[in-house]
């Protein structure tokens, strides 16, 4: 079977394993909790029950917490997770994914299975599972409704689903996301529109929702030659001899990005 591929999913992904990263080293080392009025405490070790409860040990004594009694637990940072990160940027994603399944059941209510399973979405995906990418997402939200709003979780969710070919529920998040988002979002979104439809062997309407995005969101410079280019390719599958115009226009006007190198040689 074929698996669906997206341009942006592999810069993406890199981009937000490097972010990763990079945001580890400034994590505590040390557990907490935050309290419902903002107050950290610190501890040396954290547990926590199958029903949400923290225990934590600090210097003064044991102190146990039931949920509603704090906003926040975090352990120290596992060294499995660290390990699967490592596996994942060296692409060994059944290693990453052993691990990060473990993180999960582990670190439960402990910030940590919410961030084991960020991950394993990412590597899922980079991996071609994309219906099991679904799945670590739609688990994640469960879990973490915040993560919702979290603009890298969002997009790869969508990602996902196009790959997944879950085409109803991607819809209704582009849909969101036209209405609500930035007009960066926006923009992005209407070309993914095209994308579903593209996947679907509809040219001519995916060719639509690309011109859509370039004329609606001209200023998106960051959208807009991916936009011209895949309307490009959609004119030339149609045999419409516009498709030189654009293929020119994106080679001449998006110098020095991949749409512009690939446009070359096509008009």
């Amino acid at each position: 079977m074929m698996r669906h591929k997206n341009i942006r999913s592999r810069p993406i992904w890199a981009a937000a394993l490097l972010a990763l990263a990079v945001q580890l080293s400034a994590w505590a080392q040390n557990p907490y909790v935050i309290l419902p009025n903002g107050t950290r405490v610190d501890g040396t070790e954290i547990r926590a029950r199958s029903d949400g409860t923290i225990t934590l040990m600090t210097p003064q004594g044991q102190v146990t917490y039931q949920r509603g009694q704090y906003q926040r637990a975090e352990a120290a940072r596992p060294a499995d997770f660290d390990r699967a990160l490592r596996f994942a940027q060296a692409r060994q994603y059944d290693e990453a994914l052993t691990l990060l399944k473990k993180v999960i059941q582990e670190y439960r209510f402990l910030n940590w299975d919410n961030q084991a399973r960020a991950l394993a979405a990412q590597v899922e995906l980079s991996k071609g599972d994309a219906a099991e990418s679904v799945k670590s997402y739609e688990q994640l939200f469960q879990s973490a409704p915040d993560s919702r709003r979290d603009s890298a979780a969002m997009w790869g969710y969508m990602n996902a689903l196009l790959g997944a070919k879950q085409f109803d529920k991607l819809d209704t998040q582009l849909g969101e996301l036209i209405e609500k988002g930035t007009r960066t979002d926006a923009a992005r979104a209407q070309v993914m529109r095209g994308d579903a439809k593209m996947a679907q062997g509809q040219v001519e309407p995916a060719v639509m929702d690309y011109l859509r995005s370039a004329l609606l969101f001209d200023s998106e410079k960051t959208v807009l030659p991916e936009a011209l280019f895949k309307a490009a390719e959609g004119l030339e599958k149609l045999r419409d001899p516009r498709s030189r115009d654009l293929y020119r226009r994106v080679a001449q006007e998006f110098a020095g990005t991949p749409y512009a190198q690939r446009a070359q040689g096509k008009f």
